[in-house]
């Protein structure tokens, strides 16, 4: 239709790291840094509060349930607006379970482009910390040195998107580098995908 205004193309930024590297915190400080953005909250702590813990379906059968429900989540949020701040993205699961891609059909590479951004957090050095940090999450009964693992697993699957970000250091550290990224991001280029918006989920 003549004259008809096209529909912004998604910039979806994907706020990835192994469990209680931040990345909650960092994405609700990331939507109040930029209140045009919509916040996704992580799919696999909605699971598993609903009681569809991996020890009750299996590493499998939970991973492609988080799956279905972080399509979910980026749909709904879409409806509300073009740039998505998610806790974690697809590929996560890949770090817990390598073979839910192959059981779901789909492409680590697709998958991969369907973010802009990956901002990586790194997990908490200190494992006394950590410990007393992941405590307050009851969705969260990884070890430190499980955590460790789960962040080398998440930096090999990202690690090959053209725009990753491996952050470090502080929460404060990692929000201003954060904030750095997306604003050089959002005014340098337009999201790299390779599928038009519809086709996005």
């Amino acid at each position: 239709m003549a004259g008809a205004r096209s529909k912004p193309r998604p910039f979806r930024v994907v706020v990835t790291g192994g469990p209680c590297a931040g990345k909650s915190t960092l994405c609700r400080l990331l939507a109040a840094r930029f209140p045009e953005a919509v916040l996704v909250p992580e799919a696999a702590t909605e699971v598993i509060l609903s009681g569809q813990t991996p020890d009750r379906l299996g590493q499998e059968a939970f991973q492609q349930k988080v799956y279905e429900r972080q399509i979910v989540l980026e749909r709904e949020a879409l409806r509300r607006g073009a740039f998505l701040i998610c806790d974690r993205g697809l590929p996560d699961g890949l770090a817990y379970c390598p073979g839910i891609f192959q059981r779901l059909g789909v492409s680590l590479e697709k998958a991969l482009r369907r973010y802009a951004v990956v901002l990586h957090l790194a997990v908490i050095a200190d494992p006394e910390t950590y410990r007393l940090h992941c405590a307050e999450n009851p969705a969260r009964r990884e070890d430190h040195a499980r955590a460790l693992v789960l962040e080398k697993n998440l930096r090999k699957i990202y690690s090959g998107h053209p725009s990753y970000h491996f952050l470090w250091g502080s929460l404060e550290a990692k929000f201003t580098a954060a904030v750095r990224i997306l604003l050089e991001s959002r005014r340098a280029a337009q999201p790299r995908l390779d599928f038009p918006p519809e086709e996005a989920d």
